[in-house]
């Protein structure tokens, strides 16, 4: 699950379906005085729907009439209800103005409740079917996994010089890895330089090493040659 996509679907499904509901259903109260006079009621952008008339306070002789228009009494009634109290649906067409009046009895109160979708109707709708489908891609879709760090293979041991010095474990119980220098001999020329014997193994190495080639141990001294 990823909770991200969760959140934002949560959240545009709810306020895709607040706006949907709360466009779709329209109503207010209204009083219908007697003819001639009437109350009337301007649909805007409702592209089809319904309106429920209801009202109370009358009395048996009560009749309410729904004309199209601004007026009553211009043609004949759309729709009409009697008694004391009552309710009758018709439908409507947006942009259409209709006038409410009792054309017998005294003035009532009443309601009008208009059903319908209207541009942010739509709206909503889209915003609601978006915001389900993001809560079930990101309920079904797998977390998100971060890739372990590579591991760091170890440092090889630094390259022996050209010179001919290297670097060797040191043995057990030593520290770190051990480098010395033979020391020189003065009286000894360059190129006719004994063999040096390792004092721990015994090999003989020559004359450049600083290391001996069989232990790889220190060789600490050029004298001990052969």
């Amino acid at each position: 699950m990823r909770k991200g996509l969760v959140v934002i679907g949560v959240i545009l499904l709810i306020i895709g379906l607040a706006a949907a509901g709360l466009t779709f259903q329209q109503s207010q109260s209204v009083t219908i005085p007697q003819s001639p006079s009437a109350e009337v009621a301007t649909l805007g952008s409702v592209t089809a729907g319904s309106m429920m008339v209801s009202w109370s306070g009358g009395s048996s002789s009560t009749v309410v009439d729904v004309y199209q228009g601004s007026g009553c009494g211009a043609g004949s009634a759309i729709a009409s209800g009697n008694g004391a109290s009552g309710s009758f649906t018709f439908s409507v067409t947006g942009g259409t103005t209709y006038a409410l009046c009792t054309t017998a009895g005294p003035t009532v109160t009443g309601t009008i409740q208009i059903d319908g979708f209207v541009p942010l109707t739509f709206i909503g709708v889209v915003l609601a079917a978006i915001g389900a489908f993001m809560l079930v891609v990101g309920i079904m879709a797998k977390p998100r996994t971060r890739q372990a760090p590579a591991e760091v293979a170890p440092a090889n041991a630094p390259a022996a010089p050209s010179g001919g010095a290297a670097f060797s474990p040191a043995a057990e119980g030593d520290q770190g890895y051990i480098m010395q220098a033979a020391p020189s001999v003065p009286d000894i020329a360059q190129g006719n330089r004994p063999m040096i014997k390792c004092a721990s193994c015994g090999t003989l190495n020559q004359p450049w090493l600083h290391n001996c080639r069989q232990c790889q141990r220190a060789l600490t001294s050029t004298l001990d040659s052969v």
